[in-house]
């Protein structure tokens, strides 16, 4: 992927792979092994979605970076003051990283919600 960033990877190899570890007996790993495999078995079908459509990341670092200004208000501040206050700051928050994600600029999306 690295080198050619727009093929398509074929993921039946990956996803034999994947059944095939599957399979094998964890029940001496623990309870957490096998709530994990569990969750592998009800997304199987997505996990190797990125190798065949290169648009779609190979993981969820947009998403978590979207999220992380919120967490650092909340550690900083450990709540906000009022019920109104975090509405506000979460709905613009909202719509800053979306307009970000839109390659527009959050100052005139901003304006535009003003604008009937």
């Amino acid at each position: 992927r690295n080198t050619n960033p727009n093929d398509v990877i074929d993921k039946v190899s990956w996803t034999r792979r994947l059944d095939n570890l599957l399979k094998q007996n964890i029940e001496e790993l623990g309870k957490k092994f096998i709530t994990f495999r569990k969750g592998l078995v009800k997304c199987r079908d997505y996990i190797f979605y990125f190798l065949e459509n290169p648009m779609i990341p190979f993981d969820n670092n947009g998403s978590e970076r979207g999220i992380r200004k919120l967490k650092i208000k909340l550690k900083n501040s450990c709540t906000f003051r009022s019920d109104f206050g975090a509405d506000a700051f979460l709905e613009l928050h909202s719509i800053v990283e979306t307009a970000k994600k839109h390659d527009k600029t959050p100052y005139n999306a901003i304006q535009a919600l003003f604008k009937v």
